[in-house]
């Protein structure tokens, strides 16, 4: 069979997407979010992401979202797959699956942040206080990914780090649709 050959489908297929968490390791912990600047959610703060072009791997998705969208340079950035997110209505767009990824850097003076392609700012938010409303279910995504990221190995004897990122988690329960 060719490499160009057409399939069709009896079930509808989901788009598939990637998020990325990533935190900052100061004494302040930081979250890197930008404001979308298309449609949906325009004007919203959101995790750095997009869809998955087709052919690409997952990680690689991911890496290059980071980085149109913040200038950051995935290579300073060791990404972990944090799970699946797939809730219908996460997307208004459609049926659309997540595949989001978390990591923990050192200091945020190794970010150099931009916002590029359909970001319209990027920013660091301090965890310690009220984070903005974020679009999709992204307050899940980071939920589960501040919960994982505070059971790595990478912040092990960070006693201080690990209870932030606990108690930022325990702050963001409760359902992630806008009410």
């Amino acid at each position: 069979m060719s490499s160009s050959s057409k399939f069709s489908y009896q079930y509808p297929r989901p788009s598939l997407t990637v998020d990325a968490v990533i935190v900052t390791g100061d004494t302040e912990p930081q979250l890197l979010l930008i404001k979308r600047k298309n449609d949906p959610f325009a004007g919203s703060w959101a995790l750095p992401g997009g869809f998955v072009d087709e052919n690409e791997a997952l990680e690689a998705a991911a890496a290059r979202e980071l980085q149109e969208e913040t200038g950051v340079d995935p290579s300073r950035v060791l990404l972990s797959q944090v799970g699946a997110f797939g809730d219908p209505g996460r997307d208004p767009r459609g049926w659309c699956i997540s595949v989001a990824y978390a990591a923990l850097v050192p200091s945020s003076s190794e970010l150099q942040i931009q916002a590029a392609d359909d970001a319209a700012e990027a920013q660091l938010y301090k965890i310690t206080e009220q984070l903005p409303p974020l679009a999709f279910d992204h307050k899940l995504i980071v939920r589960l990914a501040f919960r994982q990221l505070a059971n790595a190995e990478a912040v092990e004897g960070q006693a201080a780090l690990v209870q932030q990122l606990l108690a930022v988690a325990d702050r963001l329960e409760g359902p992630w649709q806008q009410q």
